[in-house]
């Protein structure tokens, strides 16, 4: 019996199709790296605290001092309300918070002193331990020094 053998034919690569995509690549990452350099250019000015005016308020604002640690202080204006306010360390947030709103309500307004280098998720933190104690009337100053400081 007679076997017969079949040419074997050589496989070949269409180099044009790898030509085409190589280029396509190479146009993709030339754009992509282009991107990348103009948005590390885009100008982004924070507002300084002294830009905001100060709105004078008939109710009694409860100050509270965060540092850049995360620790909450509480703030304690003198007997003229022309003096600086003292801030002394506050252990439990929570704990404040619930005999404050037994005493006062919750409708009272809380100003959040918050230090420039604090993390912006130590402030988020503590804006839903307000929330949760029923507390909607607060807003956040940015502070330059600590609150320890005065």
């Amino acid at each position: 019996m007679i076997l017969s053998r079949k040419r074997r034919t050589k496989a070949e690569v269409p180099m044009s199709p790898l030509i085409d995509c190589v280029f396509l690549l190479l146009i993709f990452f030339l754009v992509t790296t282009m991107l990348k350099k103009t948005e590390k250019q885009i100008p982004i000015v924070l507002p300084e605290s002294d830009l905001a005016l100060a709105v004078e308020s008939d109710s009694e604002v409860l100050t509270l001092g965060v540092d850049h640690q995360g620790n909450v202080y509480l703030g304690r204006r003198g007997t003229s309300s022309d003096q600086m306010i003292t801030y002394e360390p506050l252990d439990d947030l929570a704990h404040y918070l619930k005999k404050l709103s037994a005493q006062q309500g919750s409708l009272n307004p809380i100003q959040l002193a918050v230090d420039r280098n604090t993390e912006t998720q130590e402030v988020i933190d503590l804006l839903d331990i307000f929330q949760l104690q029923g507390f909607e009337n607060v807003f956040v100053r940015i502070r330059e020094g600590t609150p320890s400081d005065g």
